[in-house]
């Protein structure tokens, strides 16, 4: 009854576009773990991969913005178990600030070009990745190498 009853209030919780729930972890730039345990992907982005380069200033940087802080959740799927989700903290569009730090790429493919302009200006100014001639070795074709 009281499996039921969780998996009830699991599905209502996630059912929902929009809810918030704090973050306890980040494994990545692009991946962190709520309190209830669930992994969520950020959407329309992708930050480098561990082993590439700021990959660890990715994850840093995201999980001295969500950790232990208010989110707010707006689910649309489902990746590899993981809920993939765009993150605002205090109103402010994590992914976005991500791109705009060069410290993660505008995944168009699934962001519909969203973080275009925060790219350009990461670009432009040189920064993260974009210090890199071209923006780097992009992570998607990293984990195709492997």
């Amino acid at each position: 009854m009281m499996k039921a009853l969780f998996s009830l209030l699991l599905f209502l919780a996630f059912a929902s576009p929009a809810m918030a729930e704090r973050f306890v972890s980040c494994h990545d730039g692009d991946t962190c773990t709520l309190e209830s345990g669930l992994r969520v992907r950020f959407a329309g982005i992708d930050a480098p991969e561990i082993g590439q380069p700021f990959a660890l200033e990715a994850r840093d940087y995201l999980t001295q913005m969500v950790e232990g802080r208010e989110s707010r959740l707006d689910c649309s799927g489902w990746s590899y178990k993981r809920r993939v989700c765009d993150v605002f903290v205090n109103g402010m569009d994590v992914q976005k600030e991500l791109v705009g730090w060069g410290l993660a790429y505008d995944y168009e493919k699934y962001s519909g070009g969203r973080y275009q302009n925060a790219q350009a200006f990461a670009q432009k100014m040189g920064r993260g990745v974009w210090s890199f001639p071209d923006g780097g070795f992009r992570p998607w074709d990293y984990r195709r190498r492997k």
